[in-house]
């Protein structure tokens, strides 16, 4: 790459510094096949129940992140390694210049249609945001088309239809506490204390990859770190605005939340 012969510019900077991003995340992958692969090795030849053992002392991996790495040798190592590092990698076209981050992400769709999904929404050229969101889309079951809700006019006869305009309090009020109602208050307390612990350890394993990374490479490791960031600030968000209110397009009727109809 002749830099000296090229005009610097704000674009010409911005597109060298884009494209050893992409490089240096391809090697990152490359790197991680190679991990997950000796990972299997050294899986296969220890004793049972010494696993975990072996992980934490030799390698200071945790069985989550072991399992993620033999995962991506096992999805993607055949074809990524067969041909070797740089360009041509892949035997597939479409998983050629795939990096670590897409690769990990792209693990939600199954084998047999990832190509396709890749070809079809451009991954290439994707953010890791909007990925996760297309392979979120993707796993999520189409919604129902629900038939529009339109006020009836009051049939002849002696039958009557009104609308009773619902007016939301301030204060939430608790639903009737019955035996039923507690168990499944108790079953989802229970669920949100399970997803809390593992968001927590997702974390711990996040800061200590982060804190290699610093020592590595620290603009990987900032590109990282905004990653997160970024998933971070949206997991608030949404936590904020959780669960949505439900419109409705009878201009007389105020709908609620199911929390806060008692």
């Amino acid at each position: 790459m002749d830099e000296a012969g090229t005009e610097r510019t704000p674009l010409v900077i911005a597109a060298e510094i884009n494209r050893i991003k992409q490089q240096t995340c391809e090697i990152m992958l490359t790197n991680a096949l190679e991990i997950g692969r000796r990972l299997k090795e050294a899986k296969d030849l220890l004793p049972h129940g010494e696993w975990g053992k072996w992980l934490v002392d030799s390698v200071s991996y945790s069985q989550r992140t072991a399992n993620k790495l033999m995962q991506l040798f096992k999805e993607y190592g055949d074809e990524q390694l067969a041909a070797g590092t740089g360009e041509g990698r892949s035997n597939s076209p479409a998983q050629a210049n795939l990096t670590y981050y897409q690769a990990l992400l792209l693990l939600g769709i199954p084998e047999d249609e990832r190509e396709k999904f890749i070809l079809a929404h451009d991954v290439e050229n994707m953010t890791t945001r909007e990925l996760e969101r297309a392979v979120k889309e993707r796993q999520s079951p189409p919604e129902k088309e629900q038939p529009p809700v339109t006020p009836q006019s009051n049939p002849p006869g002696n039958i009557q239809i009104e609308y009773q305009t619902v007016v939301k309090s301030n204060n939430t009020k608790s639903r009737p506490k019955t035996a039923a109602s507690q168990a499944f208050t108790e079953k989802y307390a229970e669920r949100c204390t399970a997803c809390c612990q593992k968001i927590a350890d997702a974390f711990q394993e996040l800061l200590e990859s982060l804190g290699q990374l610093a020592r590595l490479d620290p603009a990987v490791k900032e590109k990282c770190s905004q990653d997160a960031s970024g998933l971070a600030e949206y997991m608030v968000e949404r936590l904020k605005e959780w669960p949505p209110v439900p419109t409705t397009n009878m201009m007389t009727v105020k709908t609620y939340s199911t929390h806060e109809r008692w």
